[in-house]
């Protein structure tokens, strides 16, 4: 196979605001011609998998005003400048419902194809209602607790939430995919799910 490497030739910034924007790009394509693209630029956020310690789900549920509804959405934001994605998981969790816990990196993906924001999954365990709930003032947020069983068969694979592939990847990395299962496993032990036995290192290209 021969090269099939895109070389960016121009970049033009046609939008921005809210930390996303989108950017009219030129490439040259292995055969020698050059296509126009139209990409997302944004920022890199971090969203969290939040198990209080009787195995209820921390979730929001408010208006998307993309698909015009009321979904669920697991806490979550940007990344700040100099954060990490686990200190921007555990902020936001505590400002968006009052709930903290101890937070864990899990791993990170493409927002998608046409875009460079990346999303990072994380996980928190043990969470409790310690912290003040400090709301953006578009933020109209309804807090929800929700058993394990029914956010996994109900809510997830019925596609009722945003953030559906960190939420896989979170509950998978706890081992709580399917019935029955506890806490992800120590090494050696068994059982861990595909992430869980994967290198948990960011790639270099998400770094």
């Amino acid at each position: 196979m021969g090269d099939t490497h895109w070389r960016e030739l121009r970049r033009e910034p046609i939008h921005s605001a809210y930390g996303r924007g989108t950017d009219r790009v030129t490439f040259a394509m292995p055969d020698g011609r050059e296509e126009v693209y139209h990409l997302g630029n944004e920022y890199s956020c971090a969203a969290v998998v939040a198990l209080t310690p009787d195995r209820r789900i921390v979730l929001t549920r408010q208006f998307r005003p993309g698909p015009q509804a009321l979904l669920y959405e697991l806490p979550g934001g940007v990344i700040d400048p100099g954060e990490s994605p686990e200190d921007a998981a555990a902020r936001e969790l505590a400002e968006e419902t009052g709930y903290r816990g101890k937070v864990e990196h899990v791993t990170a993906v493409w927002h998608d194809a046409y875009s460079n924001g990346v999303r990072h999954a994380c996980v928190a365990t043990d969470c409790t209602p310690t912290a003040r709930i400090a709301h953006d003032r578009n933020e109209f947020i309804e807090v929800v607790l929700m058993d394990l069983a029914e956010f996994r068969d109900t809510v997830l694979r019925r596609g009722l939430l945003s953030d559906v592939g960190p939420a896989y990847l979170g509950l998978d990395h706890l081992g709580l995919l399917q019935r029955g299962r506890g806490a992800r496993p120590g090494p050696g032990r068994g059982g861990q799910g595909a992430v869980g036995r994967r290198s948990r290192a960011m790639p270099k290209w998400l770094r």
